[in-house]
């Protein structure tokens, strides 16, 4: 095609013109103002084309193939384990973050995001920082994402938003699979290590209807082999479905369009915790080319303030807590069956009386949930059996220091009455 998309002239016509025989000195006049004057005559009838080529399949033999290892983004492998054991994101390909509502999905992008443009993110490109694509169709980058960068400590000048050129339309949108090619020659050109989708879906063509599988496949299909031509990763962020039972694969929106594109699923959840307080965690649900089963890990979204020329901006940021023995899939079970298995919840609250007794009838809540984690008790049938127990919680101290100690109701002290203040 010429930069006017007008299609060649057929065969017989290009022959002439290219043995030198030209309709006039400038050639033929192409595009909606040719004169059918201007082209030689069909040819004979007797004449011919040649056919196309026919269909083939090309055979490689595997010995041909190069094998190369797995390389990771993200890479939580700790001292003494065998390396790349641990391995998360794998480079070059489509992961996707998803979760509930509220649980903090957009702060993880960000805080993978700061990390990646500091070099600081465990993984390849540890040491060596990279830029970032962000792109967001739900958020504001002046009141939330911005703010939220500079919370995380994100390098601002690696970190960049994208926006689409097109005198046609001049309120253009970054479209998949339209804008495909042009993500991958940005990314190429800025040395892109990650392009952030905030939400995947709101990407794709909105001639797309995303409840049909196969039509989001080819939308995704161009953008995940650009990702490996191009040497970018792909973190896509999706939301949970109300239907899918206890699977948080079977959860996630979109979940047979993804089918065998993703790599890497990490999901979302908030569990009960002591004393009313959020307790979120974080597994991985998916690892293609890596190991699963791999430890869940807590976190806690902080409250933020930044200073501005306009004032303080209250946002938050995500903060990766240490690794625990409740997952995503647990939660999600105890959701959806909030009497759990009746066997299993009389046998902890059995354990747990027992152990505040033997104790004399108090224990410390760390102490106490870290034997529950070693029995392979969730937090979550824990925390039911205390409600189930009526136990009572007194806390002390601030921040590291800060204790919180489980009484069975007979043995919790008593309020000490406080004398009444006069006034003199």
């Amino acid at each position: 095609m010429t930069s006017y998309d007008v299609p060649p002239p057929p065969l017989h016509v290009r022959a002439p013109f290219a043995q030198g025989t030209a309709a006039g000195a400038r050639g033929p006049v192409l595009g909606p103002f040719a004169d059918d004057a201007q082209w030689p005559p069909e040819p004979p009838e007797d004449e011919t084309l040649p056919d196309p080529e026919p269909r083939a399949l090309v055979l490689r033999p595997a010995s041909e193939i190069r094998i190369r290892p797995v390389r990771w983004l993200w890479d939580t492998t700790p001292e003494g384990a065998p390396p790349t054991s641990h391995g998360r994101i794998p480079l070059y390909s489509l992961a996707i973050a998803a979760g509930g509502p509220g649980l903090g999905k957009s702060q993880f992008a960000v805080w993978l995001t700061a990390r990646i443009t500091r070099g600081e993110l465990p993984g390849e490109l540890y040491g060596k920082p990279r830029g970032v694509i962000y792109a967001a169709t739900e958020d504001s980058w002046v009141y939330t994402i911005a703010p939220r960068l500079i919370a995380a400590g994100a390098n601002l000048e690696l970190v960049f938003r994208v926006e689409v050129k097109d005198d046609e339309r001049p309120r253009a949108r970054l479209t998949l699979p339209t804008d495909t090619s042009l993500i991958g020659h940005a990314a190429e050109r800025y040395s892109v290590a990650l392009l952030v989708a905030d939400p995947l879906l709101s990407l794709i063509d909105r001639g797309i209807n995303d409840y049909r599988a196969a039509e989001v496949r080819e939308a995704l299909e161009p953008l995940v082999a650009c990702a490996e031509r191009h040497h970018f990763t792909i973190l896509g962020l999706a939301h949970f479905t109300k239907s899918g039972g206890a699977d948080p694969l079977a959860r996630l929106a979109g979940s047979g369009a993804f089918g065998q594109l993703i790599r890497s699923f990490i999901a979302f959840a908030r569990e009960d915790a002591d004393g009313g307080d959020e307790r979120f965690v974080m597994s991985l649900e998916k690892n293609n080319l890596g190991r699963l089963g791999l430890p869940s890990h807590s976190y806690v979204i902080q409250p933020v303030t930044v200073d501005t020329e306009d004032g303080p901006s209250y946002v938050s940021r995500f903060v990766l807590g240490p690794e625990t023995s409740t997952s995503v899939r647990d939660v999600m079970r105890e959701e959806i069956t909030p009497s759990g298995d009746k066997a299993e919840n009389d046998e902890v609250r059995m354990w747990l009386r027992d152990y505040l007794t033997d104790l004399g009838g108090a224990a410390d809540s760390g102490d106490l949930i870290k034997d529950a984690e070693k029995r392979r008790y969730s937090r979550t049938t824990v925390y039911r059996a205390k409600t189930k127990l009526g136990l009572i919680t007194k806390q002390s101290g601030f921040g590291k220091a800060r204790k919180s100690v489980w009484y069975l109701p007979e043995a919790a002290p008593t309020e000490e009455a406080k004398p009444p203040t006069t006034t003199p």
